[in-house]
């Protein structure tokens, strides 16, 4: 295809030739975007123009033929440097790119408009969705850096600095960074009910998620303290188990009561976790180097019969998160992992030998399915949001 033109068109309103005695009205100039006149093999001229590409990548979007859309995205930004459509062409670029699994190449277009085009008002849906992208990756330390750079924003919403500051949060708490993770989740926390009262929340998702949080930082700490021997070490690790599980269970509760159904069931699945955690660290506790033989499967068995209501707290909150969970219609990754939790339980507590079970603490956390950021969008660009 060659391009023969490309031609800025200028509309002219009102009367450029006026007497002297007449009132006119001043000129109104209105700028339209660049159309290419481009020769086509079979000898015919095509017109093309942003907004019509703009459109037919949207289409090709919402048919989920990624690579023709982000090549239509890619040839707006290109031809059309100062078209209105460039800001959401490189977003929707960075969303085909993210559909096809690039997320380097689709963190690249996003932060294009935080450089490029840092004063548009969509700006800010870019820098969310760079560390949207980035935690996607497992980029944590980018991540942080970007939330901690839109926190430093003026503009910002109630809505908008929780978010920042829940996400920020996370991607710090992936990193193993639990101290600074803890510092943000409260920093939201008590930002959010020092300013709950002056705007409304459209959703309380992200208050929940901080709290949750909260709830597993001290969850991970109780995963991180030892069990040692002598005996006397071994009881004092035991206590300071015991005590950091109440931690993370008064924390998770105060989640439950935010009333977010899904964060709800995430830390009611996680307090019965806790219980079964705290049983087979005890079970699974050094067995003092005297005891051998026959004397160290006595010693054995009467600390599973003396811990075993450990297991019947645990089988209870699943239960009881189970049933929170009908009650309000919601079905999802903690509810299946409550369920199959209360099963392997119950196994464990029926009558009869049971052959040992893999403690489920041992298994790596499943993080809660976060949805994408539900962002406003600008009127100009394609229904093709995630």
């Amino acid at each position: 295809m060659k391009r023969l033109a490309v031609i800025a068109l200028f509309v002219v309103a009102g009367c450029a030739h006026t007497s002297p005695k007449s009132t006119a009205q001043p000129e109104q100039h209105v700028t339209m975007d660049a159309i290419v006149f481009a020769a086509q093999p079979n000898g015919t001229v095509e017109t093309v123009d942003a907004a019509s590409l703009f459109e037919r990548a949207g289409a090709a979007y919402g048919q989920k033929e990624y690579d023709a859309a982000l090549a239509l995205f890619d040839r707006v930004v290109r031809d059309w440097a100062d078209s209105r459509y460039v800001v959401p062409s490189l977003y929707n670029a960075g969303l085909a790119l993210e559909a096809k699994g690039d997320l380097a190449a689709a963190a690249e277009r996003y932060k294009r408009i935080t450089v490029e085009h840092a004063n548009e008002k969509d700006a800010i849906d870019a820098w969310y969705r760079l560390g949207f992208v980035q935690a996607q990756a497992k980029n944590w330390a980018a991540a942080v850096d970007t939330y901690g750079q839109i926190l430093q924003r003026k503009d910002l919403g109630l809505g908008d600095r929780l978010e920042a500051l829940a996400r920020r949060g996370v991607a710090q708490f992936s990193a193993k960074d639990l101290i600074a993770a803890e510092h943000t989740f409260r920093d939201e926390l008590a930002y959010y009910h020092a300013h709950e009262n002056e705007e409304r929340l459209d959703s309380d998702f992200f208050v929940a998620m901080g709290a949750y949080y909260l709830g597993e930082c001290a969850h991970e700490q109780y995963r991180l303290l030892p069990v040692r021997l002598p005996e006397k070490q071994m009881a004092r690790d035991l206590e300071a188990k015991a005590r950091t599980l109440l931690v993370a269970q008064s924390r998770f509760l105060d989640a439950m009561r935010v009333d977010n159904v899904e964060w709800a069931t995430a830390a009611g699945f996680q307090i019965g976790s806790l219980y079964r955690e705290f049983y087979d660290d005890i079970v699974g506790a050094p067995v003092p180097p005297a005891l051998t033989g026959e004397a160290r499967e006595v010693y054995l068995e009467e600390v599973r019969k003396q811990v075993r209501t450990l297991l019947q707290k645990a089988v209870s909150i699943h239960e009881k998160n189970l049933l929170m969970a009908e009650r309000s219609g919601e079905n999802n990754e903690w509810v299946r992992r409550s369920n199959e939790q209360m099963e392997q339980l119950k196994k464990l507590l029926a009558p009869g030998p049971v052959a040992p079970q893999p403690p489920d603490a041992a298994q790596p956390p499943v993080e809660p399915q976060t949805p994408p950021l539900p962002r406003p969008r600008d009127e100009v660009k394609p229904p093709v949001v995630l």
